[in-house]
């Protein structure tokens, strides 16, 4: 009677209240196992709710440990995420950098040599040799040295003073097109075609 008190215990887990049974009674028996020790019950018993405990800790273990991955997993994405979006903006700057820098190089340039925007001009000319009513319009400061240049290269051209363009800009109007040469419509594109890419 003592075996069969012992031998049932309540396990605590996902089955709170299933009972752990151990059969100790034989056929015509005395209720003690075919040893005769009811300590071997109770070993019985204790091994079954060991092993049960320690089933019911593992899967408690795993499900610790899977959402410490998730977490961990979350955490990389984000970090992830997180470096490509400042890669991009650290592109995009270097990139708008860049074309500043380029801007303030060609300005110079055209200030050292003012003769420069006359041979831009003419070869922006060439594109433009079949149309008709060609006006060159270039800066206050280009406009006498870009005339008597053009005016050699090419009479049919009119060139205007243009008070609105900066030193080395121009624009080109035909009755079919117009070209914008001015410096920072040139260094702008350039600046889209490399954010483009």
């Amino acid at each position: 009677m003592a075996a069969t008190s012992m031998s049932s215990r309540i396990i605590r887990g996902e089955d709170r209240h299933r009972k752990l049974k151990v059969s100790t009674s034989q056929p015509g028996g005395d209720g003690l196992l075919p040893n005769g020790h009811p300590a071997h019950v109770e070993k019985q018993a204790f091994e079954q709710g060991y092993q049960e405990g320690e089933r019911i800790g593992k899967q408690m273990g795993e499900k610790m440990v899977e959402t410490v991955v998730r977490r961990y997993d979350k955490s990389i994405a984000e970090i992830a995420q997180a470096h490509k979006t400042l890669v991009e903006q650290m592109e995009e700057q270097t990139v708008r950098l860049a074309v500043e820098i380029s801007r303030k190089v060609v300005q110079r340039e055209l200030t050292v040599d003012p003769d420069l925007i006359t041979a831009v001009a003419a070869v922006v000319l060439k594109r433009v040799q079949g149309h008709q009513a060609v006006t060159l319009r270039v800066s206050r400061y280009d406009c006498e040295r870009v005339r008597k240049a053009i005016a050699e290269v090419n009479p049919g051209v009119v060139v205007k003073d243009d008070v609105t363009l900066e030193r080395g800009d121009f624009m080109v109007d035909t009755a079919q097109t117009h070209l914008d040469g001015r410096v920072s419509s040139q260094v702008e594109t350039l600046g889209r075609l490399m954010l483009d890419e």
